[in-house]
C-alpha cells in the first residue's frame, strides 16, 4: 500500500540518490580554483620559437609571478642552446624529448626523456632540446618574467 509517508520516504531516497550521483560526476571545487580541460586550451604560435605552439594554464610568463603553460613541439624541432633567468620545471606529457645541457649541442650527452619524465632546470643554466620523428608536448612551470637568452 502506498501511503503519503511511503511516498515521502521514496522522494527523499530518489532525491538523495540523484544528488549523490551528481556530486560524484561534478564534484564541487573551492572558489578561486581553476580547471582546464584539453578542450579549454587556447593554442597560439610561440613568439620565441617559430613552429612551436603554446597554451597558457596559469599566470603569464612575461609578467612577475608563477606561470604554467603547455608547449607543443613539432617533429624535427631544434631549440638551440639557451637559458632562462629563473628556474623551470618541465614535464614531458607526450612524445620523446631529447635534452642536453651546456653551450655545445653534443648528441652523445643528450638525455632521452620519454613521456611522464620530469626535469628541473636551474635558472641561468645553458640547455638545448630537440624532437625527432614525433611531436612532443611539454608542461612548463616557473616564476616570471621568463625570457629565452640564446647563445651567440
Amino acid at each position: 500500500m502506498c501511503t503519503s509517508r511511503n511516498k515521502f520516504v521514496l522522494a527523499i531516497l530518489v532525491g538523495t540518490s540523484f544528488a549523490y550521483a551528481a556530486s560524484s560526476i561534478a564534484p564541487n571545487i573551492h572558489a578561486g580554483s581553476k580547471v582546464v580541460t584539453p578542450g579549454d586550451l587556447k593554442w597560439s604560435e610561440s613568439p620565441r620559437a617559430p613552429g612551436v605552439q603554446t597554451a597558457p594554464l596559469v599566470g603569464d610568463p612575461n609578467k612577475p609571478g608563477p606561470y604554467v603553460f603547455r608547449a607543443k613541439y613539432p617533429p624535427n624541432t631544434v631549440n638551440r642552446p639557451h637559458h632562462h633567468p629563473g628556474d623551470e620545471e618541465i614535464t614531458v606529457l607526450s612524445g620523446t624529448l631529447y635534452f642536453g645541457d651546456g653551450l655545445m649541442m653534443k648528441p652523445a650527452k643528450m638525455l632521452t626523456l620519454p613521456p611522464r619524465t620530469f626535469i628541473a632546470v636551474p635558472g641561468k643554466s645553458w640547455h638545448f632540446l630537440f624532437t625527432k620523428s614525433e611531436p612532443v608536448e611539454l608542461e612548463i612551470h616557473g616564476i616570471g618574467p621568463r625570457a629565452n637568452i640564446f647563445a651567440r
